[in-house]
């Protein structure tokens, strides 16, 4: 436990960073129609644009998702830099963002999966399905986070 412990921020900062890349470049949504598959891009579905002819309007959920995990992210990688930079400024905060950092990885996971229902809302589609590639994002987000929880339930237990 305490080798899964010690290597935990940079386990849970590798998923987040993965899922980071991920929500980029993978396709978000797709569409079987009459003439075929029509896939949207990640950063279509993140930030909206167009797509061929059609311009389709972002999801915001998936925009949040993508906000929550660059924040998470940060937090995850000071948790790690800090402590071998011997900074000690944040120690009294730490299991507070570390909590932060879990809850933003474990929100952000949830809303990747609603991201389907959100961008056909705002673009005024229906059916579609998620990709593998966003299901994986969300997976990865909530390891990611899982990771992340433990230095944080440690670092809470221990401060008095």
């Amino acid at each position: 436990m305490k080798t899964v412990l010690k290597y935990s921020g940079i386990i849970a900062a590798i998923f987040a960073i993965v899922a980071f890349i991920m929500i980029l470049a993978c396709d978000a949504v797709k569409y079987e129609t009459a003439l075929g598959t029509v896939t949207i891009k990640g950063t279509i579905a993140l930030f909206g644009g167009k797509s061929g002819i059609l311009t389709y309007k972002l999801a915001p959920l998936a925009l949040i998702a993508f906000i929550l995990m660059i924040a998470a992210l940060v937090i995850i990688l000071l948790g790690i830099i800090l402590p071998l930079a011997k900074v000690t400024a944040l120690d009294k905060v730490s299991g507070v963002l570390n909590l932060i950092a879990v809850v933003a990885l474990i929100v952000a996971g949830v809303f990747v999966f609603i991201t389907l229902s959100n961008f056909n809302s705002a673009n005024d589609l229906n059916g579609g399905s998620l990709t593998v590639g966003y299901v994986f994002v969300g997976i990865f987000s909530i390891v990611a986070g899982a990771f992340a929880i433990l230095p944080a339930a440690v670092n809470l237990l221990s401060k008095k």
